[in-house]
């Protein structure tokens, strides 16, 4: 990184402007290579492997942490529906 794009720590450990220093993109961790462009040509090239691979890791996230993402799935639904149902009593005028 260059020098001027390294600002120091706000005395209280946050900056107003953002991170300090660090990474201005998802895939910008390493100048020296296109990580997203790599990526992106190993999925094309290699369609069904990269689909395997997913669905593996799918599988043993969901075998291993399957009862907190039910959960956190549940929580979710269940606020998506009282927000519908808060708005439908809201919206009525008797």
């Amino acid at each position: 990184m260059s020098e001027p794009t390294i600002r120091p720590p706000a005395p209280h450990g946050a900056s107003p402007d953002g991170p300090v220093g660090g990474a201005e993109a998802p895939f910008a961790f390493d100048p020296g290579v296109d990580w997203q462009n790599a990526a992106l040509d190993v999925v094309r090239k290699h369609p069904v492997p990269c689909l395997l691979g997913a669905a593996a890791i799918g599988f043993l996230i969901g075998r291993h942490r399957g009862k907190a993402i039910t959960a956190a799935v549940a929580g979710l639904a269940t606020n998506a529906v009282m927000k519908q149902l808060s708005r439908a009593f809201d919206a009525t005028e008797f």
